[in-house]
């Protein structure tokens, strides 16, 4: 590691003058050398002062930045997922108002990850290897804290709804008010590294916040604050305006509260005013390179709650869904015989249902791809688009994030192949049978529907790039639309109804590939790139 410049803010021990280092389970200075806690009103005071002399750390491969009062080679990157060694140097930085330490120790930190793995079966093996999870990095993140204060009217509309006798009553009432509000503690990351989806699951409180000491970096990271505190002052008034909207409701006992008209400056907030101050808050970071990507899990520090979309193991998938496979087919093959025209209709409810599952997969990945709602400090002209705001303005796209998907893109994933898998092996045991067309004007109508819905579906989502690949649903459509033409038109060749049912299968098949990598590429992220890479030397 270069340390050329770099000086590391060392704390001396009162009894026997090693170093000292921030401990978590005693909240004091804890003696590399002889064990012993100094309380931190102990150590010497800190001078006033606007910025804070840290050691700079630069990951040569992805160019992240984190900093620390130490300087310690650190060889591995929470961001990049690299094992590198990382670069020093001494750099100044905004300095903190408050901190909240760290109570959750690593070997917290690290239960609550394995707890949290054992959820997902079908996860990769090498996120549960000692090595991996050995990674783990305690790192304060900035954030900014705002206080909001306002007075003045608030146009409200409250809507209750309940049944008396055999009617049922919905009731529209005018809340408008003269509102006075003080909200505190509203927290927005402050870091463009630290991804705000992130920020908002791990769900901090700055309850717990105390003074900043520099002695709290001592053998921690922190990432450095570079979104300007004015980027979240509208979401922070949409949060405040919705924390009142809640009050007003629980107070008048509504069902629902909402704004009125069409709202203006700080989402209607009349008069905001806004106080915020710099906040670190305490993350353990893990990153976890698979390839050409990244799998992040953050820990909140306070808590212990896990924030990690997991991936899966197309292999344990694979294996899954062909043994539950081998077993229908075992028993579908001895007990049921199933007409032609009959599997093409369930081929046809099939590869419906997973052209519903298929675009709402894409249509989330698409959204996290662009990053829709990240504020973005060199672009003026984008505006930050967060929850609390989507929840006042009815823009649901933010909200999709937090809604916790991931995993059930993963069980949508295993209950599609299995029912896939079920029909391929209905049609491998019709056809070792003779069957015969019955009942077929039932299964006309039921197709037609079918079909119509899969046209409606079709060209809405054409060459939309945000619900992913167009031709498997145009596959699905031209067979179930074929196989319909075949039932009007009296058809009794039973191999045409086997290729429609075939072609169905396999584009459903093929969406629920996409869909299996959809996942994988929504619990992970690129390799990050910081625009601070050092060129490699010869």
């Amino acid at each position: 590691m270069e340390t050329t410049g770099a000086a590391s803010r060392r704390y001396g021990c009162p009894h026997c003058g090693g170093g000292l280092r921030y401990d978590i389970p005693s909240r004091g200075m804890r003696c590399d050398r002889c064990g012993e806690v100094t309380e931190l009103a102990k150590l010497p005071p800190e001078p006033a002062a606007d910025t804070l002399e840290v050691t700079e750390f630069h990951c040569p491969q992805c160019g992240a930045a984190v900093y620390s009062t130490d300087t310690e080679v650190t060889s591995f990157c929470s961001f990049c997922g690299s094992d590198v060694v990382l670069t020093g140097k001494l750099a100044r930085t905004k300095r903190p108002a408050k901190i909240v330490p760290f109570s959750v120790t690593r070997e917290d930190c690290e239960a609550a990850y394995r707890g949290h793995l054992k959820k997902f079966l079908l996860a990769p093996s090498d996120l549960k290897k000692a090595e991996t999870i050995s990674h783990f990095r305690p790192v304060y993140v900035p954030f900014w804290s705002y206080s909001v204060a306002a007075e003045g009217p608030v146009r409200l509309e409250g809507r209750k709804s309940y049944t008396k006798g055999n009617y049922r009553y919905d009731e529209t009432y005018d809340l408008s008010m003269d509102a006075r509000i003080r909200q505190q503690g509203i927290l927005y990351d402050a870091s463009t590294a630290f991804e705000d989806e992130t920020a908002a699951l791990l769900s901090h409180t700055a309850d717990q916040a105390i003074p900043f000491h520099p002695a709290f970096l001592s053998g921690f990271f922190a990432q450095g604050a570079d979104v300007p505190a004015e980027t979240y002052e509208e979401e922070a008034a949409a949060t405040a305006v919705r924390m009142f909207m809640d009050q007003v409701k629980e107070e008048n006992k509504m069902d629902s509260v909402k704004m009125k008209g069409e709202a203006e400056g700080h989402l209607g907030l009349p008069d905001a005013r806004f106080e915020q101050e710099l906040v670190m808050l305490p993350v353990w970071l893990l990153a976890h390179r698979q390839g050409s990507r990244v799998v992040y899990t953050a820990v909140n520090g306070q808590s212990g709650h896990v924030v990690c979309d997991v991936p899966v193991s197309s292999g344990r998938v694979a294996g899954v869904v062909l043994a539950f496979a081998a077993v229908l087919f075992a028993v579908l093959h001895t007990f049921l015989t199933l007409k032609p025209d009959l599997l093409m209709l369930l081929c046809a409810a099939l590869s419906v249902l997973t052209q519903f599952q298929f675009s709402g997969t894409q249509e989330l990945l698409y959204t996290r791809r662009t990053r829709a709602w990240d504020p973005d400090p060199q672009n003026a002209d984008k505006p930050f688009v967060g929850p609390a705001q989507a929840m006042l303005k009815g823009t649901g796209g933010a909200l999709s994030f937090l809604k916790g998907s991931v995993p059930k893109q993963a069980g949508a994933v295993i209950g599609s192949s299995s029912v896939l898998f079920a029909c391929a092996a209905v049609f491998l045991s019709y056809i070792t049978a003779e069957g015969a067309a019955s009942q077929r004007s039932l299964v006309t109508i039921a197709l037609l529907i079918a079909t119509v819905v899969m046209a409606v579906h079709t060209a809405r989502h054409l060459n939309r790039e945000k619900n992913g690949p167009w031709w498997p649903r145009l596959l699905c459509f031209l067979a179930c639309a074929a196989g319909l033409l075949c039932l009007v038109t009296g058809q009794v060749e039973d191999m045409i109804y086997y290729a429609c049912s075939a072609a169905m299968l396999l584009a459903s098949a093929i969406e629920l590939i996409i869909m299996n990598r959809s996942h994988n590429e929504y619990a992970s992220r690129p390799v990050p790139f910081f625009g601070e890479k050092e060129e490699e030397t010869v």
